[in-house]
């Protein structure tokens, strides 16, 4: 019967990442559950929510050998109000599972081993690895524009594809897209799936983690599922969105007539505060632009009105330039704005007009991250 002493701080970030995945309100208590397996000086910790199954092993010290499920929740809540020391997990005899800590005792109802469901197999049909940082990149330069409307199922996700030996990430919600890649060091298989928006959440976590960014996370897939290893001890697998993602380049325009360049930070802030004025009904600033200044403007209904002026300068700190002789004016919704300068951190952004008429979508770049473009339609002001 399982025994074995584990330091909280430990257990306590492990339990973090497998009550992420398992949903709040599951109405099959199994899946509401954890899977603690003690053996060979470690303890594996399995969770699922029926399209991710997370398998983590942490290093502890095994007295005897053992498995049983516990309520993720609880014993979450538990460890984390613990102070730092170490824990003894004992299994007892009545389907109870014993906690002891500095001066407390809990002990959990648990449920039969045989009820929580193994970690599917996969066949993959392409395998490689790339660094936590590089593909944490990727997942923040896209997640945010996934379109959250269920009835367009091909767009609740993240295309993952391969293209030659560029590794690309791309998520469109119909009225802004964003694509983001890196190069892979070898040439391999060209391939495409859909991650859904809640596991490229959760691998988002993981490869964040101080323990692992510096390391490289393996990536397995195939046609339904995709699998990733991180730092041998992680294991996240899911299930893949089955439908087919829209061609996106042709969405990208191919030229423009007018470019503004301007410093991200000054850009983003005055965004943000402007943005204040705006109600969610109608969320819109209004952008005029002449070679000699910017000015971001907007009206809220129930609040008010606002605007910022910002100057040409070729001062790094406060560089803006827009090389049109002809003014213009187009406006955008101020969070799809937002989103695109807090994904990438340059010191400088790129916004390429089409359309003098401010009808045709935006092209945005970084000059210091050329791997990172977005498109955004603007909106009537």
């Amino acid at each position: 019967m399982l025994k074995l002493i584990v330091e909280t701080k430990t257990l306590v970030q492990s339990l973090g990442f497998a009550r992420s995945v398992v949903e709040k309100r599951n109405v099959i208590p199994e899946y509401a559950n954890i899977k603690l397996s003690a053996k060979d000086g470690n303890l594996e910790l399995s969770s699922t929510n029926m399209d991710l199954y997370l398998s983590q092993k942490i290093a502890v010290q095994v007295l005897s050998e053992g498995e049983i499920t516990v309520s993720t929740q609880t014993l979450s809540d538990i460890v984390r109000k613990l102070p730092d020391s170490e824990l003894t997990l004992t299994e007892l005899d009545i389907m109870k599972l014993e906690i002891k800590g500095q001066n407390c005792q809990f002990n959990l109802f648990t449920l039969p081993v045989s009820s929580f469901p193994a970690m599917d197999s996969i066949k993959p049909e392409v395998s490689f690895k790339i660094s936590c940082a590089d593909f944490a990149k990727i997942i923040e330069s896209t997640k945010f524009s996934i379109s959250l409307d269920e009835t367009r199922y091909n767009l609740n996700g993240i295309y993952l594809h391969i293209k030659d030996k560029e590794f690309f990430a791309a998520s469109t919600d119909g009225h802004r897209l964003s694509i983001s890649w890196i190069t892979l060091e070898e040439k391999i298989k060209n391939f495409g799936v859909i991650l859904p928006q809640k596991s490229a959440e959760e691998i988002l976590k993981i490869v964040k983690d101080l323990k692992n960014i510096h390391e490289d996370i393996e990536i397995l897939l195939s046609s339904n599922k995709i699998k990733f290893i991180c730092n041998e001890n992680t294991i996240l697998l899911s299930k893949l969105i089955d439908g087919t993602f829209p061609d996106y380049s042709a969405f990208i325009p191919k030229s423009s007539i007018s470019k503004l360049v301007i410093n991200r930070k000054i850009f983003a802030d005055s965004i943000e505060r402007i943005a204040i004025i705006t109600v969610e009904k109608f969320r819109a600033i209004k952008l005029s632009l002449s070679r000699k200044t910017l000015e971001i403007s907007a009206v809220g209904e129930a609040r008010g009105n606002a605007k910022e002026i910002i100057t040409a300068s070729q001062d790094k700190e406060s560089f803006y330039e827009y090389n049109c002789d002809e003014s213009l004016v187009i406006g955008f919704n101020p969070q799809y704005l937002e989103d695109v300068l807090k994904a990438v951190k340059s010191n400088l952004v790129e916004l390429y007009f089409s359309d003098i008429s401010a009808s045709a979508p935006v092209l945005i770049k970084f000059p210091q991250n050329p791997k990172d473009i977005f498109v955004i339609m603007p909106v009537k002001v």
